[in-house]
């Protein structure tokens, strides 16, 4: 998977300060990832709002979660979707596959 890599990301975190105040956190961390369309086509993201949603996938050990934000060197943005993470282990192929939207 190392040589499928092809952008490195950096992936923000939403943190709560006061109450329901959030804001968003500096880079938590970064990580070489492959990052692919994951259709041809516009899909659907919320009713009537059309955008295109991408599939991340890197080493198991990197800690995305829902909601992140991830930006990567291209400055192109986007956010993990709900249920959006999941790992994946095929033997000594250990990895995340992440759903996000690009913003």
């Amino acid at each position: 998977m190392e040589n499928l890599k092809n952008k490195q990301v950096f992936i923000a975190r939403r943190a709560q300060i006061a109450g329901t105040e959030t804001f968003l956190a500096t880079t938590v961390t970064s990580a070489f990832m492959h990052i692919q369309p994951l259709s041809d086509d516009e899909t659907e993201l919320i009713e009537g709002v059309y955008g295109k949603a991408f599939v991340l996938y890197c080493d198991g050990a990197v800690d995305v979660q829902e909601g992140d934000k991830l930006r990567d060197e291209d400055n192109n943005y986007y956010e993990v979707r709900a249920g959006g993470v999941s790992r994946r282990d095929f033997g000594s192929f250990d990895h995340r596959k992440i759903v996000a939207e690009k913003l």
